[in-house]
């Protein structure tokens, strides 16, 4: 693979029509991370199946950021905005409740989840970054005329 790199006045950058997967999986990080973030600080306070009643919506919050900065990151790069969204949520949710039913097997011995949340954490991911996509291609629109 062969990085396009050009010279402008800030500086080297990548060119315009390479694709941002950089910015991309940035996106989703940040969302992952948030998630974390947030339901560690509610753990902190209320006991873990208090903490799990929380979860769609830190999830529904952080993956409807992740929508929006896909499409703030990724600027006027032509790619499929809403294809690219879904991904991303089912990245990002899928990553996230990974790591809290490891955690949650290794620090309390039990997997506090089932399949249903699993599949209505999802839905919540999807339908969120898609509105998130969305108010951001509104939003971009909006400000450009």
């Amino acid at each position: 693979m062969t990085m396009n790199i050009v010279m402008n006045a800030n500086g080297l950058s990548e060119k315009k029509n390479d694709f941002p997967l950089k910015k991309i999986m940035k996106a989703v990080f940040i969302g992952i991370g948030g998630n974390l973030i947030l339901i560690v600080f509610f753990m902190t306070f209320l006991q873990i199946f208090e903490a799990i009643k929380f979860m769609p919506w830190i999830i529904a919050f952080n993956t409807a950021h992740t929508g929006f900065s896909l499409v703030d990151k990724a600027g006027n790069h032509p790619l499929n905005y809403k294809l690219t969204s879904v991904l991303a949520s089912l990245a990002n949710v899928l990553i996230t409740v990974s790591i809290f039913a490891v955690l949650a097997v290794f620090m309390f011995g039990d997997l506090f989840l089932e399949i249903r949340d699993f599949g209505l954490f999802i839905v919540i991911g999807v339908v969120c970054s898609l509105l998130g996509t969305l108010l951001a291609v509104k939003y971009y629109s909006r400000n450009r005329k």
